[in-house]
């Protein structure tokens, strides 16, 4: 080669080409190769004769053979051809090279390559990087349950990418959206969602970021189906912006969302009818809804948000004393348990307190949390307060306000169940001696005013909790719980002297006095009708001692203890 063809070499060696020739023989023998090609491989100039020696290891190694003959054919129509040659470097690593070669006439007939080589690796690799990449987005958007789109950012969202899942949804193929829409996605948005769904990418496209929205899309049968849309924007190299959407079916959901709707509608219209309160409370969201009968019989001004403990706790729409009966019932419909009406006393709408029952309803969600509380709440201030007339009348004496004979029984005996061991209590039997001489003498009107004196001034002399009861004409039953001996006497002498001064201010020609008789639980019995019949054994002891005095029970019949005695403590 004369200094111009060094110049050019090193040229392009200087480019990152090296210089290749080599004849059309079997083993395609090298005629001449730059150093840079030798480098390129690893080999030492001269140290490899032919790319296709006969070995197990040659030089040239495309998975499909180079048909040179195709080669030439390519070369005599352009004047060039451009294979690309796989070659094995030395440490046993491949590269590829794009060959732009010609042919050339060389002595002995035979026709050589000449060319020059180019490493293509890290182009090829990126193509193939790229290659791959491109069919994982396309299995990613196929395996995606929902459409994938990539469209342009200008103003009718030209489509550069259309998933074969959003053409399964919407029915439509990619030619009939071409062809039908233009391929601009815009035009395919119902009319009435189009300019929503601009101002949403707009916004994505100032604030960089992320779009998510719910819009609809007619579908090829005509049927609109909605698709939740998130979007994310990117920009090329070029300042264009693209945008990458993967939409999801939501019709069914929508659908159901729809129907929720215009349930709740239909809802809201029956309470606005309803004559009967109802109180709904959301627990998710801590939404509180009062119907208007509700709040014509309760009022108005109640918190429209919060939670309903804390309510109940702070304010005073339900009776401090049955509050604790409504915190019981929303624990135990919280757990799922199932609560009966139960009545309490609420302030209603004039600022008084009525009696209501209330219907309460615990609704879950799909994970068993409680999501929903209805009330139905009932007046039943009338009815309650003329059951506790009733309830009154038939738990007292008619003529004494005391309790009855059945009544006093009762609750004696539910004293007697509830008490703690250790526990002492008194049982008095109170007589009103010749009660019967007062009838007959000035008559049943007299005798009855006298009996009415008496039990009110022992109802003046006894605790609020002491059950003291009327169980037969001029015969009264006192139980006292929790006593000591020397309140027992305290009593009873109480009893004595509140007779003397009945004797002296009431009508002295009666010769008022009362004979009293006391039995002790549990050393005198355990039940209402053992100590009933002691403490009247000891009562008519008294009598027989000469009345006008008290007589606590012994076991010995006919023994007159002293009212001074001891009680057995």
């Amino acid at each position: 080669m004369d200094r111009a063809d060094l110049n050019a070499e090193e040229l392009l060696e200087a480019l990152g080409y090296s210089v290749l020739c080599f004849r059309d023989d079997r083993t395609l023998s090298i005629l001449y190769a730059s150093g840079s090609f030798y480098r390129l491989l690893g080999y030492r100039e001269g140290e490899i004769q032919g790319l296709r020696l006969p070995s197990d290891n040659p030089v040239l190694r495309n998975e499909i053979p180079i048909d040179w003959r195709q080669v030439k054919a390519e070369i005599e129509t352009k004047g060039y051809a451009c294979p690309e040659l796989r070659l094995i470097k030395k440490n046993g690593h491949h590269i590829w090279a794009a060959y732009r070669v010609r042919l050339c006439a060389k002595g002995g007939g035979s026709d050589c390559f000449c060319g020059i080589a180019e490493d293509i690796t890290l182009t090829r690799r990126s193509l193939r990087q790229q290659r791959e990449q491109a069919e994982e987005l396309k299995a990613l958007t196929e395996n995606v349950p929902g459409g994938v789109l990539c469209s342009r950012g200008d103003k009718l969202m030209t489509l550069s990418l259309i998933s074969d899942g959003f053409c399964r949804i919407t029915g439509y193929t990619r030619a009939e959206i071409q062809s039908s829409f233009g391929g601009r996605f815009l035009n395919m948005i119902y009319p009435k969602d189009r300019e929503a769904v601009k101002k949403q990418l707009e916004n994505c496209v100032c604030r960089n970021d992320t779009a998510e929205m719910i819009y609809r899309v007619p579908g090829r049968d005509g049927q609109v189906i909605w698709f939740l849309d998130k979007t994310r924007r990117t920009t090329d190299c070029n300042g264009h912006y693209w945008f990458y959407s993967v939409l999801i079916d939501v019709t069914a959901w929508k659908k159901a969302q729809d129907e929720l709707a215009a349930s709740e509608e239909r809802y809201r219209l029956i309470l606005e009818h309803m004559e009967t309160p109802v109180f709904d409370c959301d627990l998710k969201t801590g939404r509180l809804y009062y119907s208007p009968a509700f709040q014509k019989k309760f009022g108005g001004g109640f918190p429209t948000s919060g939670d309903v403990l804390e309510l109940l706790k702070s304010q005073d729409f339900v009776l401090k004393e049955d509050r604790e009966k409504v915190f019981r019932s929303l624990k135990r419909l919280k757990r799922g348990e199932s609560v009966k009406d139960e009545e309490y006393r609420i302030r209603s709408a004039k600022g008084n307190y009525i009696w209501c029952s209330a219907h309460p309803a615990m609704f879950f969600d799909e994970q068993g949390a409680p999501a929903r509380l209805i009330a139905v709440i009932t007046d039943i201030d009338r009815q309650k307060k003329e059951n506790l007339v009733l309830r009154e009348k038939a738990e007292h004496d008619l003529l004494t306000g005391l309790y009855n004979h059945i009544t006093t029984k009762k609750l004696i005996e539910q004293a007697i169940a509830a008490s703690r061991e250790g526990k002492r209590h008194a049982f008095f039997v109170i007589d009103i001696d010749n009660f019967k001489n007062v009838n007959d003498t000035w008559g049943h009107l007299c005798g009855d005013q006298l009996i009415e004196l008496t039990a009110a001034q022992i109802q003046k002399r006894f605790r609020e909790d002491d059950i003291i009861g009327r169980v037969g004409g001029d015969e009264f039953v006192i139980f006292l719980k929790d006593v000591s001996s020397g309140l027992i006497l305290e009593k009873a002498g109480i009893l004595q002297r509140m007779f003397a001064g009945l004797r002296k201010s009431y009508k002295p020609e009666y010769g008022i006095t009362g004979s009293i008789g006391v039995s002790i639980y549990p050393i005198d019995g355990t039940t209402y009708e053992e100590l009933f019949r002691k403490a009247d054994a000891a009562m008519y002891a008294a009598k027989k001692q000469g009345k006008n005095t008290f007589r606590i029970y012994t076991k010995k019949d006919g023994d007159l203890s002293p009212p001074e005695a001891d009680c057995g403590f």
